[in-house]
């Protein structure tokens, strides 16, 4: 079972004196695989927002079919499992960081017999431990992202929504939470996040949803899309005969003259490349270094 389902999915919005119908979600159908990192991604304006509130409930669709854990998300037990962290939480700047962990356990009905002690360890995780007693006032912005994220592990969910969880965080703090992230991944958590830091994406995910305009333009592995970027591959090489270069050429191959004994070759994506360390092979001349010619993620999601 996916841990969630949309299925031709739209939402439209109402806007002006007119009541304009404005589309923000139109005819969106993708599934969030259980037990794997899912990115959710697309440029400002694609409905990523939009979609997530309608994971959570807080949105209802004009038409089409939300799942969530097989359920509605309407109905308040489909949301007993899940953990959910806005793009800007809120806290009550009064309370410090104890009472609003705390808060958060009895609004989500804990049941376990030691808060006290599932308090401190989320907290241990998230680096903020021995700060229980600090009023979330007087917390930086990463400081209140990682008491956002230590609520969200607090409730121990299978599931977890998040919606740019990284925003704030100083390059420790990005570290560290794509470290928590995936090890949650690795014991059979569902991770659904929503990021426009692409790296992170190629980091941390195994499936990538694309949104734009409101419509899934990829879904899927994030190889298979890394793979639209593919354009080939670069061997360097040292004391290459110009009849081999004739040869490598003829199968395929662009050369380019470093200087010195030092030959770059080129196999363009769809020539193979396995005949052509096999004729150096042959030849005995060995590979100083192969590597992958390739475009950025954000060029090929971003180009035009």
């Amino acid at each position: 079972m996916n841990a969630i389902e949309f299925l031709r999915v739209t939402k439209t919005y109402k806007k002006g004196f007119f009541a304009i119908k404005v589309p923000a979600i139109v005819d969106c159908s993708f599934s969030v695989s259980t037990g794997a990192i899912t990115g959710f991604i697309g440029p400002n304006g694609a409905g990523k927002t939009t979609a997530i509130k309608m994971i959570m409930g807080l949105v209802r669709p004009n038409s089409g079919v939300i799942k969530v854990l097989g359920r509605d998300p309407g109905d308040p037990a489909c949301r007993r499992d899940i953990a959910f962290l806005s793009e800007q939480p809120y806290f009550y700047n009064h309370l410090t960081v104890d009472e609003t962990l705390l808060f958060a356990a009895r609004l989500h009905g804990s049941r376990s017999a030691n808060v006290r002690g599932d308090i401190d360890a989320s907290l241990s995780r998230v680096g903020l431990q021995g700060m229980n007693k600090r009023k979330i006032k007087d917390l930086s912005k990463g400081m209140q992202q990682r008491c956002a994220m230590a609520q969200a592990l607090l409730v121990r969910s299978n599931t977890l929504v998040l919606d740019e969880p990284l925003s704030g965080l100083d390059p420790p703090g990005r570290t560290l939470f794509r470290s928590i992230l995936i090890s949650l991944a690795e014991t059979g958590v569902t991770v659904f996040l929503s990021t426009h830091i692409l790296d992170d994406i190629e980091l941390m995910c195994q499936n990538v949803v694309v949104l734009s305009r409101g419509r899934p333009e990829y879904e899927g592995p994030i190889d298979g899309l890394l793979e639209r970027g593919f354009k080939g591959t670069d061997i360097i090489v040292t004391q290459c005969a110009e009849s081999l270069l004739d040869e490598l050429r003829r199968s395929g191959c662009e050369t380019t003259h470093l200087g010195g004994e030092k030959t770059k070759l080129f196999v363009p994506a769809g020539k193979d490349v396995m005949l052509c360390q096999r004729l150096l092979l042959e030849h005995g001349v060995l590979c100083e270094s192969i590597s992958k010619r390739a475009v950025s993620l954000e060029e090929i999601l971003y180009k035009n």
